[in-house]
């Protein structure tokens, strides 16, 4: 068993190192990653990769950490910040933080949804329906979601009878910007 684990390590590292040079390669911003600057982004990339238990999220964290080694100087700390958010956040979160975000929105909601509950509903069905009420919750606490589309103030949500959101949240700036960098989104000009 000890010997194992570390091989699924790195086995994930050894992925994610290819996915991130594909990327670096892509934006062409190889030189970029042997600067000091770029070697915390590099740090934390390889150690969310070691225990990220899908080739998504591995994907995912590739295209946050080549955005990053490809910023400038400045920018380096913020996206940094914007790569440990991720590791706040499960893929699962991600796909929901996406399905509110876009005309699609609601398709991809309805397919996220848990189905309708009864009152007398077994604990494992109960429980589906609060882990996707608290992954609302994480995405508004950490910022990636706005209880209004013009200011952050807080108001109270309105559950509809099958659990859904009736009014809000919105993806937030920052929510759209973590999209974008993950590669859910593709990169426009006001998102840098």
């Amino acid at each position: 068993m000890t010997v194992v684990i570390p091989n699924q390590r790195l086995d994930r590292v050894e992925a994610f190192l290819l996915l991130l040079g594909q990327e670096l390669e892509r934006l062409s911003a190889s030189e970029k990653a042997s600067q000091p600057s770029s070697a915390p982004l590099i740090e934390e990339g390889l150690s969310q990769a070691a225990r990220a238990f899908t080739s998504e999220r591995r994907e995912y964290l590739a295209k946050c950490v080549a955005h990053g080694v490809n910023s400038d100087e400045q920018a380096k700390l913020n996206e940094l910040k914007i790569l440990r958010m991720l590791e706040e956040i499960g893929d699962d979160d991600l796909l929901l933080l996406d399905a509110l975000d876009g005309p699609e929105a609601r398709d991809k909601l309805s397919a996220l949804q848990p189905p309708q509950l009864l009152a007398n509903a077994p604990d494992k069905e109960r429980a589906k329906g609060e882990l996707h009420r608290a992954s609302y919750r994480k995405l508004l606490s950490i910022g990636l979601l706005s209880s209004s589309p013009y200011t952050d103030e807080p108001r109270r949500w309105r559950y509809g009878k099958h659990g859904e959101l009736e009014d809000g949240p919105y993806v937030s700036a920052l929510g759209r910007m973590v999209l974008v960098r993950v590669g859910l989104r593709p990169s426009g000009p006001e998102v840098t």
